[in-house]
């Protein structure tokens, strides 16, 4: 990969952007979106989902964490699907990241509606399960952002 490519790719990954990147840690391991919420000192992303799984559904403080990405507004989605703001997925490398876009641009799904943006946000404010220090990572990085 040349350095402009990269830095290009760099450059276009953004927090408050859907990837779909291959997931070796999944059962089986599969392609799925993931929002970037944060880039320092290591990429930091929910997993979204097509369903909210009815465990969290039926319980109030955990279904909190949810956020719903309507697919009539992100034309990126094929139906409706939600934001898992409990758990941080942290597998990712920036260089994994880039690597996978390098091979694939279309990994660059697009990015959330400033509605979702602020869903997001307020999910991870209340998220009583989502560990402490990623909630501040996150937070911080993303009120540094214009987008978010």
């Amino acid at each position: 990969m040349t350095t402009r490519q990269e830095q290009y790719i760099r450059d276009n990954i953004l927090p408050g952007q859907v990837l779909r990147l291959f997931c070796q840690f999944t059962t089986p391991a599969k392609n799925k979106h993931l929002l970037l919420v944060g880039i320092e000192p290591s990429p930091l992303l929910f997993m979204v989902n097509s369903q909210i799984h009815p465990y969290v559904r039926s319980r109030a403080h955990l279904k909190s964490c949810q956020v719903l990405l309507k697919a009539s507004e992100h034309f990126f989605l094929a139906h409706d699907s939600y934001v898992d703001c409990r758990n941080v997925c942290t597998n990712f490398s920036l260089d994994d990241l880039i690597m996978q876009v390098h091979r694939d641009a279309r990994r660059l799904k697009g990015f959330i509606n400033e509605e979702a943006q602020e869903q997001v946000i307020a999910a991870i404010k209340a998220c009583p399960v989502l560990e402490k220090h990623y909630q501040n990572l996150i937070l911080a990085e993303l009120a540094e952002l214009e987008a978010f």
